[in-house]
Order: structure tokens, then sequence, then C-alpha cells
């Protein structure tokens, strides 16, 4: 089958008339009708039905085959900007920024990926807290960026990319290991440690507890550390408690050096964003990367959900 007859078939219902789709086509009438009329041959049925004002009005049939190839055009527009960008993509930079949780657990394998599909592609990748990588955004110094939490600035688009959990992390033998839940009351006698006042882990306690009503909660907070890992580090070495991503506390409870639990009547789940600037998708780096995430984590929560498991599994006990 021609595409150009689907494309002429297009016009004819677009404008109207035949007379006004060849006006439109910049083509003569008969030129016009010499398609359509192959495309009936080929098809075996009247598409169009004649009449003395020669108004573009299709049959049943005709019906049937415009939506294939309002289709059959949309795929094949698609198809060529895929290739377009593929053939824009024989070199070129893409810079990220992610803060802690996906930057360690998320990007690295992602980031692989990408590179195996794209291989003259080459990438930077800049690990800092959630409030950096939202100004190095709008800064422009990097082209895409992951977020642990909803920064909302003027010009930023964050999309969902793929769930998390926070979890509170005490050492092993804590009196708390072995539950699933504590209460916000119980913390108040805990040596808290905490990330640093821009990490979005920091940003989604904050905001979990204020929704449950504990935003005026007061902690003994005897550290602010700069990572996860550090937080996991001072837990394990019995400097106190803290709250880490499911994701990060993972391989530590599997190996049995912490425990995880969660707060009582306080929601830590999350989700971790992708991050840009609408005004820029233009670039197809960009966009196919961006097309790439979120085809990959989609595809990844899809299977959990169906699975029905958790998106974050580091909690332990009874």
């Amino acid at each position: 089958m021609n595409l150009e007859h689907l494309q002429t078939l297009g016009n004819i219902v677009e404008h109207g008339s035949l007379s006004a789709a060849a006006r439109a086509m910049r083509v003569s009438q008969p030129a016009v009708t010499k398609q359509l009329q192959r495309l009936e041959t080929e098809l075996g049925v009247a598409l169009l039905v004649r009449g003395p004002k020669r108004q573009a009005v299709l049959t049943p049939a005709g019906e049937r085959v415009m939506t294939f190839a309002r289709d059959t055009m949309a795929a094949f527009a698609g198809m060529k900007q895929e290739l377009a960008v593929l053939t824009t993509m024989s070199g070129g930079v893409l810079s990220v920024a992610a803060s802690t949780i996906p930057g360690e657990y998320l990007m690295p394998g992602l980031l692989a990926a990408f590179r195996q599909e794209y291989p003259a592609i080459k990438v930077e990748m800049t690990v800092t807290d959630s409030s950096d990588v939202v100004e190095r955004l709008l800064a422009d110094e990097v082209d895409v960026g992951v977020v642990g939490t909803a920064v909302q600035r003027a010009g930023l688009r964050l999309d969902h990319l793929v769930g998390d959990e926070v979890v509170l992390v005490v050492p092993a033998e804590h009196e708390f290991a072995g539950r699933q839940l504590v209460t916000v009351e119980e913390l108040g006698g805990q040596r808290i440690m905490q990330r640093e006042a821009g990490s979005g882990t920091r940003r989604s306690v904050e905001s979990a507890l204020a929704v449950a009503g504990y935003g005026d909660a007061a902690w003994n907070e005897v550290l602010v550390l700069g990572s996860s890992q550090a937080i996991l580090q001072a837990v394990q070495q019995g400097l106190g408690v803290g709250f880490v991503s499911a994701r990060a506390a993972a391989d530590a409870v599997a190996a049995g050096r912490v425990a995880v639990m969660g707060i009582a009547g306080v929601d830590l789940s999350r989700t971790l964003y992708l991050a840009y600037l609408p005004r820029r998708i233009g670039d197809p780096l960009l966009a196919r990367f961006i097309e790439f995430a979120r085809a990959r984590y989609g595809d990844e929560e899809m299977a959990k959900r169906a699975k029905n498991e958790p998106l974050a599994s580091a909690h332990t006990g009874p």
C-alpha cells in the first residue's frame, strides 16, 4: 500500500473535497482523483460517496480505511522522529545531576544501559543533594536531574520515575530491632542522625511528619551527615538512629548489621523524580534519555505491581 495514497485520502477528508485537497497539496485535481482511484482499486471498495457537490463524504469502508490511515501515518511520523534522533546521536555529552539515592542506586544501571544502546554518547554524572540538583538544572549546568523530593520551581518539570520508601535504621542489637513500627513519641528519647537540609530524604521525612500532624516533633538531633552511607555507618557504630532510603539500607539489613522499620501513622513512601526544563526538550539527546528512563523504570514498577511486591523491601521483623 502506498503511504502517499493514504495521505491523499487524509487531505481530502481534512479539506472537505478533492479540489480543496488538490490546492492544499499544490497538485492538480486529476492527480488527486487518480491517487484516490488507485487506492480504491487496490482495496476493492469505494471510499467516498460521489455527489454533485464533490464533497468528501466517507463510505463505511472509507471510515475504516481513514482510521487505518491516521494510525499508519502517526506511526510513520513517530518512526521518522526516532530515526532522526538516532542519526543525531552519533556523539555528544549528556550531563546528569542526581541526589544521593538515585545517584548511587538507580542511575549507574540506567546510564550503563543507555550507553550500551548509544555507545558514542559520553555521560557525566554529579551526585549531590536535591536542592543542588535543581539549582544546576535552572542554571543550565546539567541536562537532566533525578531528585528524591518534589521541589517546586518555576520552569522546572518533575516526572514520576520510580517509587521509594524512607525507613528508620537502628543498630541490629537496638531495643527497636525486630519491630515493624515505632511511634513518633518513642523517638523522643533517641539520638537522631539526619541528612543535611537540602537532602530529599530529609525533606521527605519532614513532609511526611507534617502531613501526619507531627510537624513540631522535637527530637535529640546529634549528627547531620551528608550521605545515606554515612548515616548507615554511624548507626552500625551505635551512635544513634537515622532515616535513609530502604534501597540504601537493603545490603546492611541482609547482612544483619542493622534493622529497619516504619513510623506508626506516618507514610514514608515517596517518589523519585526525573527533573528537567521543558524548554530544552527539543534537544534530541535529552528527549531520548527521558524516554529511555521512563520506559526502563515504568516497566520495572509495572512488573512489581503485577507480582504485588513492595517497591522497597528492606523491612524486617515479624
